[in-house]
């Protein structure tokens, strides 16, 4: 009698782990159809190169992430639920072959579903690394355009300081009327020419 209550007690909690993945999965089909949907939304933002930043489509990408995370392990926990209720419920009695290969199905499913959340969370890492990749090489881009600005006003502003040191000197040449003028303007010239 102890082992038949026992037993009884055993199909009883089954039967519960049954029932409660039953509600899991019930709850769960709504819960992935909205997040889905959510997630297919921010993936839509992260392509978006025309109008979002590309911090924000990082943002969005690891939210997409976390968003498909966060409902796929709500449906391998009702996976493992259901299949480790399949798994006691042959341990205690005699399985038939279609017993066992539903077993091995719901564990399948485990397995699949796990797989699938790792192919998911490398494509997204993938992706949120491609656009820290595009992110720093726009940087680059803008500090090699920056440096390559202020190249050209240092070069100009140097063309301009030459260009007027030539015009004082073609003024002073043009000032020197005597010729005590002039020798001083040779030696100077000379002393010019062998110091530059």
């Amino acid at each position: 009698v102890l082992f038949r209550s026992k037993e009884i007690e055993t199909a009883g909690k089954l039967a519960d782990m049954r029932a409660d993945a039953d509600k899991l999965e019930r709850k769960l089909l709504l819960e992935r159809a909205e997040a889905t949907r959510k997630f297919n939304e921010l993936r839509e933002k992260a392509a978006d190169k025309e109008n979002v930043s590309v911090e924000e489509r990082i943002e969005a990408l690891k939210e997409a992430g976390r968003i498909e995370d966060e409902i796929t392990q709500k449906e391998i926990e009702a996976a493992k639920l259901r299949f480790e209720a399949k798994k006691q419920e042959n341990a205690l009695s005699e399985s038939t072959k279609e017993d066992l290969d539903e077993e091995a199905r719901l564990q399948a499913r485990v397995i699949e579903l796990e797989a699938a959340r790792l192919k998911k969370q490398k494509t997204l890492t993938a992706e949120i690394t491609t656009n820290l990749r595009e992110a720093e090489s726009d940087r680059k881009r803008i500090e090699a355009e920056k440096k390559a600005d202020q190249d050209a006003a240092d070069k100009a502003e140097a063309d301009a300081a030459k260009a007027l040191a030539d015009l004082k000197k073609q003024i002073r040449d043009a000032e020197a009327v005597t010729e005590e003028e002039k020798r001083a303007l040779e030696l100077t010239k000379i002393d010019e020419h062998y110091t530059a």
